[in-house]
């Protein structure tokens, strides 16, 4: 009976007309853009993103081992923020990052020049750069300098002294930058237009670059945006920069969101089996048993066994 409930319930789950392949070629039919779970974790980190569409920036923290989903809980909030109209930008720290401490950020707000010029009518954008002229006057030079895509919105967003200079904004006081950058996301985010920052592995992030992140968040003037960092916990001491960042969150006020992704339970890990296998979850359980035992349930493990 639970069987036939299953069947009538997602039918594709288990019927499917894919011609019979050898057992040597046989390729198992994972659903790669189905996040197994983490019902409670995508709960809570939608509900973050609705309250900073409201009008209010807001962080949001994941922690949790190499593998374990981090990167694709913060993915199923992609869609949702493209609908009602906002942004959403995209770095990844690496071991090298800390030789460049500034330039995840400032790579990330490049980023956002271009989705700007993408998302937007000619008209808008012509209003957008005006705005920009009106906000940092002579001071254009100095954001052009810092973000070099700032000239997809107006060509004269370009300095001869800018463009001489490679390096920019590392270059530059990190005060500074953290300033420029945020009168710049003061100006292109709102609440129809909320941006969402996203950066991966923030152990690797050093307290230059979320110093500008505090600083982005703790703007008082009008920014609205919702930050999503993302750390493996096994790797970063308490006195790690992502820590003391937190703590400068909580002391500006800044609503901020801490969840810990851990192993998927049996019945969550036994679901994503019977998936790839397209067999009812009662024939599965002793494999997903044995499964559990190799890989302690982290997804990718799961997918490499």
């Amino acid at each position: 009976a639970e069987d036939l409930h299953l069947l009538l319930l997602d039918p594709d789950r288990f019927l499917f007309d894919n011609e019979v392949q050898s057992t040597e070629n046989m390729k198992l039919r994972y659903r790669k853009e189905k996040l197994y779970g983490r019902d409670k974790e995508e709960s809570l980190i939608t509900d973050a993103f609705c309250r900073v569409s409201r009008g209010k920036s807001e962080a949001f923290f994941i922690g949790g081992f190499s593998g374990c989903g981090k990167s694709m809980l913060v993915n199923t909030l992609r869609a949702r923020v493209n609908v009602v109209g906002g942004y959403v930008i995209k770095h990844k720290f690496d071991a090298l990052s800390q030789e460049r401490s500034l330039s995840g950020v400032i790579s990330a707000v490049n980023q956002l020049c271009l989705v700007l010029k993408d998302r937007n009518t000619p008209p808008k954008i012509a209003l957008l750069a005006n705005k920009l002229r009106d906000e940092f006057g002579a001071d254009i030079g100095l954001l052009a300098r810092i973000v070099k895509n700032v000239k997809v919105l107006s060509p004269e967003f370009v300095s001869p002294a800018a463009a001489e200079e490679a390096g920019g904004g590392d270059k530059m006081n990190a005060r500074s930058v953290g300033f420029t950058l945020s009168r710049f996301m003061r100006l292109v985010s709102s609440p129809k237009h909320p941006v969402m920052l996203f950066l991966d592995d923030l152990q690797w992030a050093d307290d230059t670059a979320l110093d500008v992140i505090h600083t982005f968040l703790s703007d008082t003037m009008g920014s609205c945006m919702f930050f999503v960092g993302t750390y493996r916990d096994n790797e970063v001491h308490a006195d790690h920069a992502v820590f003391d960042l937190m703590k400068k969150l909580e002391s500006s006020h800044v609503p901020t969101n801490k969840v810990s992704l851990t192993g998927l339970d049996r019945e969550d890990l036994n679901t994503m089996i019977s998936d790839a296998l397209c067999l009812y979850p009662r024939i599965c359980k002793s494999l997903s048993e044995v499964v559990m035992q190799k890989t302690k349930g982290n997804p990718f493990f799961v997918l490499e066994f």
